[in-house]
């Protein structure tokens, strides 16, 4: 990473970390929604999945470690040190994701996301990412972030 340069070197920080999307699909509140489900039928899970990438969202964009601990509670150690020094390269983030597809099976979910990220007031980047997640007996959590 060190032959890269400021938003480069941020973003692929990010990206290392699953933290750094072409959209096409309604929101279900307004504008100002992290997380966009597409119009066709989902999985009855569709709004307890939506509200934890949110909540990953917002915890990314508030670089807030015990908020992305809380919908990600597997975090290693590697992946805790790299979410530092992430939050630590920006001064802000926002981040808007669009539900492509969503795959539940049971207590388990993949859904896949396109994602677009303004790091320091400059869209940076829009790419794939693919979240799997894993239900308890109480709520979602995210178990890995890929592309």
């Amino acid at each position: 990473m060190a032959r890269l340069r400021g938003s480069a070197r941020v973003l692929a920080a990010l990206w290392l970390v699953g933290l750094a999307s072409p959209l096409s699909a309604r929101s279900i509140a307004d504008d100002a929604v992290a997380v966009m489900l597409p119009s066709s039928a989902l999985s009855a899970e569709a709004p307890d999945i939506r509200k934890v990438l949110e909540t990953y969202v917002h915890a990314v964009e508030a670089k807030d470690l015990d908020m992305f601990r809380s919908v990600k509670p597997n975090l290693s150690e590697d992946e805790e040190r790299r979410a530092r020094a992430a939050f630590k390269s920006v001064q802000s983030q926002m981040i808007k994701m669009t539900v492509l597809s969503m795959e539940v099976k049971e207590r388990t979910a993949t859904v896949k996301v396109a994602r677009r990220d303004t790091i320091n007031g400059s869209i940076v980047s829009s790419f794939p990412q693919t979240f799997q997640l894993a239900k308890d007996s109480a709520r979602w959590t995210i178990q890995d972030i890929g592309r």
